[in-house]
């Protein structure tokens, strides 16, 4: 049983069996605060989708959005990669009250561009100022996540959240669980210690896939 658990686990996780379906908000939850080893995913999606002639929307809720990696995204022999730049549109909170205004504008703006995508980096980050008490943040955080769910279906596109894997406080774990409860797809990525170099173990769901990840999206894991 322990020989099969091993092979069980250095097997690959098929990428086609994780990217986000149109009609519902996928939650992409890594280490740190704000989940940034999972981030190169989204920015992997967005590429794919640029790559496509798509429009793609782009939430910042944590002020971490940098252009730089989109481009390391694209393929090498691509020309004028910066042009498909001008198809990424960039929404930046700098407060939760500024975040929750990009997101009540959202829906009006993917009817115009007709994206497939939207990425919400960091939803959760501004809902922890300590600023802003526990149940306004719980309600400001309930209300866009629902405008989002709305967005979602009506508009068909798919909305990737990027949040922790876990909590790192009570407030925190709380946010969080109000964010998986509206999620149609999950993928959890944990790093792990293998053959003394690091890789990073993949659960999807509501696919059941588990399995190591055979080429880390770049820049992944290194933020």
């Amino acid at each position: 049983m322990a020989s099969q658990y091993a092979l069980q686990r250095r097997e690959e996780i098929d990428p086609r069996s994780i990217t986000p379906r149109r009609g519902g908000i996928y939650q992409l939850k890594g280490e740190g605060l704000g989940g940034k080893s999972m981030r190169g995913y989204a920015e992997s999606w967005v590429a794919m989708a640029l790559l496509e002639g798509h429009y793609v929307h782009w939430v910042d809720g944590a002020c971490r959005f940098n252009p730089e990696r989109i481009l390391k995204s694209f393929p090498s022999s691509l020309d004028s990669p910066h042009e498909l730049l001008h198809s990424l549109f960039i929404g930046r909170g700098f407060t939760v009250h500024q975040f929750t205004n990009l997101i009540e504008r959202l829906g009006r703006e993917i009817a115009i561009t007709g994206s497939p995508l939207v990425i919400v980096d960091g939803p959760i980050t501004m809902h922890l100022d300590s600023q802003i008490k526990g149940p306004e943040a719980r309600s400001l955080l309930r209300t866009s996540l629902n405008r989002l769910r709305k967005i979602a279906e009506e508009n068909n596109v798919a909305i990737v959240v990027l949040t922790s894997n876990r909590g790192h406080s009570q407030r925190h774990q709380n946010l969080l669980a109000m964010v998986s409860r509206r999620c149609s797809q999950s993928l959890e990525g944990r790093i792990e210690k293998i053959r003394g170099g690091q890789r990073m173990w993949l659960s999807h769901q509501p696919s059941g896939s588990t399995g190591l990840l055979g080429q880390s999206p770049s820049h992944s894991s290194s933020r």
